[in-house]
């Protein structure tokens, strides 16, 4: 299950999932996040489907430990064009089909190796592992 972004008619943000089939060898969850990265089929974007990460972003690892998925990504997912909403938004697709797994209770955001405190300019607060509780 990987979620996407809706708009709503009155302007609003909304995750919506779609399930989709993910190939993969020997990491799902690696493999489910780079499916998720790049981004709605056509036939997902006739239905209205958006993406709301950066499409330069990129994984470059994914571990999970204790519950926690790690997920280390380029720079360019510290950033959205859209502001504190957009990146709000992209957090909850990132965290919402991270835990599609039930071994993943947890997403702890890592840029280029490294935990930060905050995405943006606006300061979304990342430095700790985020949950769907979270939002």
């Amino acid at each position: 299950r990987l979620f996407f972004i809706a708009v709503k008619p009155d302007g609003g943000i909304q995750l919506k999932s779609v399930i989709r089939p993910v190939k993969y060898t020997d990491a799902p969850l690696t493999s489910t996040l780079e499916a998720l990265l790049a981004g709605p089929t056509p036939a997902e974007v006739n239905q209205g489907l958006m993406s709301l990460v950066a499409p330069e972003a990129r994984l470059r690892r994914a571990q999970v430990k204790d519950g926690t998925a790690y997920l280390d990504f380029s720079e360019a997912f510290r950033f959205n064009s859209l502001g504190k909403e957009g990146l709000s938004a992209q957090l909850r697709q990132v965290v919402y089909s991270a835990t599609e797994f039930s071994t993943v209770k947890r997403v702890q955001i890592l840029l280029e190796g490294k935990t930060a405190d905050y995405l943006g300019p606006e300061g979304l607060y990342i430095g700790k592992p985020l949950s769907r509780e979270s939002f």
